[in-house]
């Protein structure tokens, strides 16, 4: 192990650091201005498409041609691509929020959150010490409402029901889960102790049951990965959506068996078959085609998984 000895760079030190290294630069006070308001780290992953390989090792030197203007336009690009993504997830959590509310409360009453015997058993995992629970959805719900039960900053309704009633102690389930975040949302599709319970919700979005709790999983990473503003655009994802075969219902991509899961482009069809439930009239697949037609000079297809022929997909016709 060695030690980091870097010390910290003024603006214009990392600017000639960057030309030095085959950066151009037609404006620098520009760039100044960048800097100053977005972190050299942060944009430094916006770097490596521009810089030169030995091997398989990428080197801290850039491709001629490089400007400064095509790595910032990368990171403009790859924000939008955040904003249309997480506005697009949002219509969907909406929905299936309220698809888990009315079914369930249908199926099991108002408090259908407080019974336990609708949930799987906690999931243990062995250790020396005996054992430890991994995940445990009920409780973490009932923690997560009592929490808000006592927050004095919770939504009007919560602090309404806290005020006006005694019993039940947690109030209903159109209010409970309308506070629970998405990973709550997530994790009780996954943890209902009846196939049947899922499959309701499921079918109301045209999916298998596996395959719905699977994409919920990765569109929620998705999320979290946008709201700390992390780069998303040429990401390999660490939680790979389960394949959708083909659909007898809505439109569906051509091609599901060569498409790479891990790239962002299947997240972005799997929204879009979402949204043909969630939000009929979005205009998200008009909106990522601007985007991407906008940027089309300085971003590559193959790095986010996009088929050279996308556009002929009958999912993404305008």
């Amino acid at each position: 192990m060695k030690e980091y000895t870097k010390q910290p760079l003024t603006y214009q030190q990392q600017i000639s650091l960057l030309k030095s290294r085959g950066v151009h630069f037609t404006d620098e006070t520009q760039a100044e201005n960048h800097l100053a308001n977005i972190s050299y780290y942060r944009l430094s992953a916006y770097m490596i498409p521009y810089k030169e390989k030995v091997g398989d090792l990428i080197i801290n030197q850039f491709k001629i041609d490089t400007s400064w203007d095509k790595i910032y336009q990368l990171y403009v690009f790859d924000r939008k691509l955040r904003l249309l993504i997480f506005d697009a997830i949002e219509r969907i959590e909406i929905a299936v929020r309220t698809q888990l509310i009315y079914q369930l409360s249908h199926k099991y009453g108002s408090h259908w959150q407080d019974n336990k015997q609708i949930f799987k058993e906690p999931i243990k995992k062995n250790s020396r010490k005996g054992y430890h629970i991994v995940s445990d959805v009920y409780s973490d719900i009932q923690k997560h409402i009592k929490e808000q039960l006592r927050n004095k900053k919770a939504e009007i309704f919560i602090q309404h029901y806290h005020n006006e009633y005694d019993y039940p102690e947690n109030p209903p389930s159109w209010m409970s889960v309308e506070i629970m975040y998405f990973n709550h949302l997530s994790r009780i599709c996954s943890e209902l102790r009846k196939r049947s319970d899922i499959e309701g919700i499921a079918s109301y979005f045209s999916l298998p049951s596996h395959t719905f709790c699977s994409w919920l999983h990765t569109l929620n990473y998705i999320r979290n990965i946008c709201a700390h503003h992390a780069r998303l655009w040429n990401r390999t994802l660490k939680i790979v959506p389960e394949k959708l075969s083909f659909s007898q219902r809505l439109v569906w991509i051509n091609n599901p068996h060569t498409v790479k899961r891990s790239k962002i482009y299947y997240s972005c069809c799997m929204i879009n078959y979402l949204l043909q439930t969630a939000n009929p009239s979005s205009a998200f697949k008009q909106k990522l085609i601007k985007l991407m037609n906008d940027h089309k000079e300085i971003i590559s297809l193959n790095n986010m998984g996009f088929p050279h022929n996308w556009l002929e997909e009958k999912v993404w016709t305008v």
